[in-house]
């Protein structure tokens, strides 16, 4: 009688442990597919830096002008959905007070030192409240010394605080093919010194595009335009919501008081 009672206790008890397992095994399959496929962990996205500047032209004139230069080609065939429009849309939506604007200008082919005096003009031009600077991959492509591509850096950054701007200094852009052909590292280097002793955001996307690589979340197949669009569309849909975290995070920041 009580080993029947037992043997019953334990079939119950291991239906119930069971049924839990698979409610959890159910759980674990949902936060799996429900992960956000643009994250990435701490150790590579780590907002350290302020925007003072911005703020203040905030404060003062209710805008937020955004000028990004980079080594791009200008032109039609691009596909849609680029990162500049999709931070300006996120933007104006996280701060619908502000007037949130973002303008391009392309300096293909040019290395840091070349792109400083188009750097110059346009924030004499556009004159934007923060800059965000795309540089790293023509330098790495011409075997640029790195010491030259850092001061280069320097240079640049001195010249957006000296027009009254902040800056965030956005690195290359990461795909396997590339990498075998080309060391990145160096530059990747020399871009996190110089904006830790300048105090100013670098935006790792080399590494962001990396790990979304290793993770599986988007391929690069040069051969086929369908999946690099898609690879395509993936990434500046991330960046640009990234980059809009990383801008709000920083205008915060900058708002707080001195500790």
């Amino acid at each position: 009688m009580m080993g029947t009672r037992f043997s019953v206790l334990f079939l119950i008890g291991l239906l119930i442990g069971l049924l839990l397992g698979a409610g959890l095994g159910s759980a674990r399959a949902e936060d799996t597919a429900s992960a956000d496929p643009c994250e990435v962990p701490e150790r590579i996205f780590t907002i350290d830096a302020s925007l003072p500047r911005a703020l203040d032209r905030m404060k003062r004139a209710n805008a937020l002008p955004i000028l990004v230069v980079n080594t791009a080609k200008p032109g039609a065939n691009r596909p849609e959905g680029s990162y500049p429009g999709l931070l300006e849309r996120d933007l104006s939506a996280r701060l619908p007070d502000r007037k949130v604007s973002v303008v391009v200008r392309n300096v293909p082919g040019a290395t840091a030192q070349e792109m400083l005096p188009t750097l110059d003009s346009a924030l004499t031009a556009e004159r934007p409240s923060l800059l965000v600077w795309q540089v790293g991959t023509v330098d790495a492509m011409r075997n640029i010394g790195p010491d030259s591509f850092g001061e280069a850096i320097s240079s640049g950054i001195a010249t957006a605080h000296r027009r009254g701007a902040d800056i965030v200094v956005m690195d290359m852009q990461y795909s396997p093919q590339t990498t075998q052909l080309i060391t990145f590292q160096p530059y990747l280097d020399y871009v996190e010194w110089v904006t830790q002793n300048n105090d100013v955001f670098h935006f790792p996307r080399y590494e962001m595009m990396h790990y979304w690589f290793e993770e599986g979340r988007v391929g690069f197949t040069p051969d086929s335009k369908e999946d690099m669009l898609k690879a395509f569309q993936f990434v500046h849909r991330c960046i640009g919501r990234h980059l809009a975290d990383a801008v709000t995070a920083m205008l915060d920041r900058a708002a707080r008081p001195a500790q």
